[in-house]
């Protein structure tokens, strides 16, 4: 089962009730021990005052002075064996045992009579009539020998005890009423801090394909900002690609739509009637040159298909990319002379690389083919051999119209536009780059890939 799922103002506001939870249990432990060790340390200092004032007294009149000590302190003079020599008037006995106890400082609880002096008897005589009952005590006590004495002194506690339960109860009380509040206003301050998040959200649920201008509101705070430019970047990001899909399908179906209605033509005519054998072998042949063209452009857009998604696979071989320039060179050769032109070769007679004879063989020809139907002038393949292996189709034209040729349709002589995005794939595919240059008077489509070594 799903555990539930929390709004982040929720969580947020529980996180801070749980941190000022733990704060205040701490910051509570921490008064009630301060409070606790600072009473302790009062009832010890007054213990420690009224023993020094017993030990100033002469040995043999101690007996007696236990009576003049502070009304809250209890006193008492013991010989070696535990005998008690003098004591406080509300003691009814010994308070403790000094060979159990020891010497030093101890909690203990003593026996005292209740309501032994009478409030208005000045002269602190035990009252007449009824013995008071005795009761127990909880008190500091301090044991400490001199000579053949022992001397114990002690104070009630229990003044102190109370104290420390008061605060505890005004922790206990003021504690819940100080984490609600301190709950709601954390969850009101979420709610402040992530508003402007839900002001992006509602932006965003009503950006789509027909409002893909618009962008999200780009708040002040920085972390949010940072947040807000970087959905803002990948919106503008899906906005191109959206926009080069479309652009994508509209003009493949346009030149889809032409080899089929001259293919449509072809056939129309050839059975709408009567017709020589050579008029139907010559609509044979159109028709068969515009099933190549879709032929063509189906094999592209699946080239460029794979590209997409990352699957365009090579047969990656060692080769001579020389020697595949070379025979791209020999077989445009009669089509060149045609158009008294012409396609030459220069540069190094061998160059290995590794790659996909296949694919390579169709990026030169692509470029060569490119070059004559929409150049000018002698054609000229060179492969060079360095640091990077330099492939170089050039020739007298004018260059490129376009201000990106090698994305898909760019091409503006009314051909299918997918040669040189198919080239543009293949050469990143090899790990290369392509790009196109004016150098003295000449277009030089340059396409650069790695070494052997690098491979």
């Amino acid at each position: 089962m799903r555990s539930p799922a929390w709004s982040l103002r929720l969580r947020v506001a529980l996180a801070f009730l749980l941190t000022t939870a733990l704060a205040m249990v701490a910051l509570g432990v921490f008064v009630q021990l301060r409070v606790s060790n600072a009473l302790e340390e009062r009832l010890r200092d007054q213990v420690e005052t009224e023993l020094d004032r017993l030990l100033l007294v002469p040995p043999p009149e101690r007996a007696t002075a236990v009576g003049r000590l502070a009304a809250d302190v209890h006193a008492q003079v013991l010989d070696a064996d535990g005998d008690v020599l003098g004591s406080s008037p509300e003691l009814p006995g010994r308070m403790v045992d000094p060979d159990e106890v020891g010497t030093g400082y101890s909690d203990a609880r003593i026996s005292v009579y209740d309501d032994f002096y009478d409030e208005d008897d000045d002269e602190g005589e035990p009252d007449e009539g009824e013995p008071p009952e005795v009761e127990g005590e909880n008190v500091v006590l301090y044991v400490k020998r001199d000579g053949d004495q022992v001397l114990v002194v002690a104070t009630n506690r229990q003044d102190a005890d109370r104290a420390v339960s008061a605060v505890r109860r005004q922790l206990l009380v003021s504690g819940p009423v100080a984490l609600a509040v301190a709950g709601l206003l954390g969850y009101f301050v979420a709610g402040l801090g992530l508003r402007p998040i839900e002001r992006m959200r509602a932006r965003a649920a009503t950006i789509s394909s027909r409002s893909a201008g618009e962008r999200l509101p780009v708040p002040a705070a920085a972390e949010l900002r940072r947040l807000a430019l970087t959905l803002n970047a990948m919106l503008d990001r899906l906005d191109e690609g959206l926009e080069r899909e479309r652009r994508f399908v509209a003009d493949a179906s346009h030149e889809l739509r032409t080899p089929l209605a001259l293919l449509l033509t072809e056939v129309e005519l050839a059975l709408s009637g009567p017709r020589s054998q050579d008029e139907l072998v010559e609509a044979l042949q159109s028709a068969e040159e515009e099933v190549r063209r879709l032929i063509a452009m189906s094999e592209g857009l699946l080239a460029l298909a794979s590209a997409d998604a990352g699957q365009l696979q090579l047969q990656s071989e060692e080769l001579d990319v020389a020697a595949v320039a070379v025979d791209v060179v020999r077989r445009f050769r009669a089509t060149a002379e045609a158009s008294s032109r012409s396609v030459t070769f220069t540069g190094d007679p061998s160059v290995p690389v590794a790659g996909d004879e296949e694919r390579l063989t169709r990026v030169v020809s692509n470029l060569v083919d490119n070059a004559l139907r929409h150049g000018a002038g002698d054609v000229e393949v060179r492969v060079v051999n360095g640091p990077e292996v330099v492939v170089e189709v050039s020739d007298e034209g004018a260059g490129f119209q376009e201000e990106r040729p090698f994305e898909r349709f760019a091409s503006s002589h009314g051909s299918v536009g997918l040669g040189l995005a198919i080239v543009d794939e293949i050469v990143r595919a090899h790990g290369g780059t392509i790009g196109i240059d004016r150098v003295r008077g000449r277009t030089v489509v340059r396409l650069t890939l790695p070494p052997l070594s690098r491979r």
